[in-house]
């Protein structure tokens, strides 16, 4: 009986030892798996990072280019006050230097 107990322990042993092999095996497959996912989830993440920054740049150009559009249209709309200036002060000399 003991040459039983003894084949039937080696059994018992050899069926907790595949069991085992095939849990290891699927805590690494696991593993691997939850590894991609973290990892697609991070360059997901790279991804809109990289597009928000993108999408920064391209309103501070906006930015950028409207404030130079206004400083060129303001600059423009003191040249033509100037100008007004100068042609009304000359009409005025012209005026009171014609009428001495």
């Amino acid at each position: 009986e003991e040459t039983t107990d003894s084949s039937e322990t080696e059994g018992s042993l050899e069926v907790k030892r595949r069991k085992t092999k095939g849990l290891g095996s699927s805590i690494v497959e696991s593993a691997s798996v939850l590894s991609r996912a973290l990892l697609a989830c991070e360059e997901k993440k790279d991804k809109r990072h990289r597009a928000f920054l993108d999408m920064e740049e391209r309103k501070l150009h906006m930015e950028e280019s409207r404030t130079e559009m206004n400083r060129q249209g303001f600059a423009g709309l003191i040249s033509a006050v100037n100008n007004l200036s100068s042609a009304i002060h000359s009409m005025a000399s012209e005026r009171n230097g014609g009428s001495r």
